[in-house]
């Protein structure tokens, strides 16, 4: 365990999981506002450790919202479905709701078939989002409903260095049509598909903050810009092979 960070609402101490990548914070309460030192020792935590994990906390959508606003911009997802709007009327637009509770025979909410492959969230949006917030309500008794994440950094630096010098300036095109598609989904309507037309990211991104690469990679993508289908595809797949095997994932 890391030395506790005092302060001003309360103590922050950091334990890092026996896994590629994971740490739980102790000592907050995310209903309150946290002081400037708090704010800069959760980001470090989760720059330090991908994914942060904070227990026991009792908050409602907007405590989320207001908790996240503080490390920075909340974006907006997807519109909700009606039915999530006839359940919570008041859900902030920044909240997006993961069930799989039916009303009607419909979903509440995602997940969709979507959710069951590797993926990082948004990114075929523009300006993709930083990070991705999980508050669970309910969960199964056992297993945790099987939520893994792959340390994308972790299997970037285990790659042989001719493979990194191969991609290093490749970019991938990712599109929310190319998503559902991939997973067999119905597909987008027109107004959906200009609401979230395709766009270009680099298959490696240097994060601006640590300066650390990481693979960017997932089933939003479409191909691999100005590379013959065939042999783009065999190289997501070969590296969404590498990064996601049990050495890289918690």
């Amino acid at each position: 365990m890391a030395d506790a960070k005092v302060t001003d609402t309360g103590v922050v101490e950091i334990a890092a999981f026996d896994a590629p990548l994971g740490a739980e914070l102790r000592g907050l309460d995310l209903r309150e506002k946290l002081s400037p030192e708090a704010v800069r020792a959760v980001l470090q935590a989760w720059y330090d450790n991908q994914v942060i994990v904070f227990r026991d906390q009792d908050l409602s959508p907007r405590h989320l919202v207001d908790f996240t606003a503080q490390l920075g911009t909340p974006g907006v997802p997807r519109m909700p479905s009606q039915a999530v709007r006839d359940v919570i009327p008041d859900l902030p637009p920044e909240v997006m709701i993961v069930s799989n509770v039916r009303i009607d025979g419909k979903p509440l909410g995602l997940p969709h078939d979507g959710e069951m492959w590797f993926h990082s969230d948004m990114c075929y949006a523009e300006i993709p989002h930083t990070a991705t917030m999980l508050y669970s309500v309910e969960l199964p008794s056992t297993g945790g409903g099987d939520t893994q994440f792959a340390n994308t950094r972790m299997g970037y630096d285990a790659l042989p260095e001719a493979t990194k010098t191969r991609i290093a300036d490749l970019k991938a095109e990712h599109s929310w049509e190319a998503s559902r598609r991939n997973v067999g989904a119905e597909p987008p309507n027109e107004a959906q598909k200009l609401e979230r037309p395709p766009v270009m990211h680099p298959m490696v991104r240097t994060h601006p903050d640590t300066g650390r690469k990481s693979l960017y990679l997932g089933h939003h993508i479409s191909h691999v810009v100005d590379m013959d289908p065939l042999e783009g595809n065999k190289l997501l797949k070969e590296l969404e092979d590498h990064t996601t095997q049990p050495d890289f994932v918690y």
